[in-house]
């Protein structure tokens, strides 16, 4: 009698374990799909917040118009952006990036002479430039 009892607590405590176990899984599956729903939501409303990112898309610097980058005929090292650089004799594109991607590295010119130190620009060519040049 003790032994068919002692099989009949063995089973009853099986089932009990078993029934936590594929309880407890069921509740983990649910609620991580309740959590990936609720993600995906805050994700959607985080992006309609957010609008689109510009700045990926472009280069900061270059885009951002600048109210005192050219004053009279001087062009501001410190504030102008790629197109307004460009007015400067022999200087193009990419010299106009080389400029704008120094000054975001090395922050603002202290001098006119510091844009000799960007890749391109050389004496000669700053010497062209130097009555045109301003901080």
């Amino acid at each position: 009698m003790q032994k068919r009892i002692q099989i009949l607590s063995d089973f009853l405590y099986m089932g009990i374990f078993i029934s936590l176990l594929l309880g407890s899984n069921g509740y983990a599956q649910k609620f991580d799909q309740e959590y990936l729903k609720w993600k995906a939501d805050q994700d959607a409303q985080d992006a309609r917040l957010k609008g689109p990112n510009t700045a990926t898309s472009q280069n900061y610097y270059l885009a951002k118009p600048s109210l005192v980058a050219v004053t009279g005929n001087k062009v501001s090292l410190n504030q102008a952006n790629a197109e307004q650089l460009q007015t400067l004799s022999g200087v193009g594109l990419k010299k106009a990036e080389a400029i704008i991607a120094y000054r975001q590295k090395n922050g603002k010119f202290k001098t006119i002479e510091d844009v000799q130190q960007v890749k391109g620009i050389g004496p000669a060519l700053f010497a062209k430039n130097k009555q045109r040049l301003g901080l």
